[in-house]
């Protein structure tokens, strides 16, 4: 039984962070023990991750949320190149293990299938070795369909089947025909997954996850998979 959720990106700036705290609050307000792993950060993304987590009461060491992390804004393979640093891709495995051996349900925050974290391996090699569902997060704007499409058919190339689509930043793009539209013909272009959250961009929810959570309340088919999710758990402690 699954112990976790993997979210993959489709590009930069989809909202993964906010979208794997807020998951992890709602999971908490069910009675899940959940918290967040960022295996690999980059850019000082580790700390939006921690201010995150911190406004719902969660403080995990920094080896623990994200037991990799660099300074330089870019992969991981190229922002190890400019510091000078191996990947010690134990370090992540470490961690997993040290928050499962505690019985956490993890979330973690991955990234774009391909992109590298050493010469020879890839994100889509990171999901693949969690083995953990998937959630594919995209953006609501122009050029979702093609990024959310090709993700998929990588995905099912490799043998994983995501659980469904995460689109974020509904009016924040100034694309209102285009994002309208644009979850609805995902469904249709990808049957039979569906899309479990359309969420609207909000300014304050960097400073206010607690509203972002709320919003997501709102979502009936992705409340519907962490409902699941709890009685799994819950069936486990029985």
């Amino acid at each position: 039984m699954a112990s976790g959720l993997f979210l993959v990106g489709t590009d930069r700036d989809v909202g993964k962070t906010m979208l794997g705290v807020g998951i992890v609050g709602l999971l908490r307000e069910q009675g899940v023990d959940a918290t967040l792993l960022t295996p690999i950060a980059t850019g000082g993304s580790v700390e939006s991750a921690s201010n995150l987590l911190r406004q719902i009461g969660i403080e995990e060491p920094k080896r623990r949320l994200s037991p990799i992390s660099f300074e330089t804004l870019a992969s991981p393979y190229v922002a190890s190149q400019v510091e000078r640093q191996t990947i010690q891709l134990d370090q992540i495995w470490s961690a997993y293990r040290e928050l499962q051996s505690e019985g956490k349900f993890v979330v973690v925050e991955g990234g774009g299938l391909m992109v590298p974290i050493t010469r020879n391996y890839t994100v889509v090699d990171l999901l693949k070795d969690f083995n953990l569902p998937p959630i594919i997060v995209g953006k609501t704007a122009r050029g979702t369909l093609n990024h959310c499409i090709l993700t998929l058919r990588m995905m099912l190339v490799m043998g994983i089947q995501p659980l469904g689509f995460i689109l974020n930043g509904f009016g924040q793009f100034g694309e209102g025909f285009a994002e309208s539209l644009n979850p609805d013909v995902l469904e249709e272009l990808a049957p039979p997954l569906k899309v479990l959250a359309t969420m609207e961009w909000r300014p304050e929810y960097p400073e206010n996850i607690h509203a972002f959570i709320r919003a997501l309340k709102q979502q009936p088919l992705l409340m519907s998979l962490l409902d699941s999710i709890t009685e799994q758990q819950d069936s486990l402690l029985e």
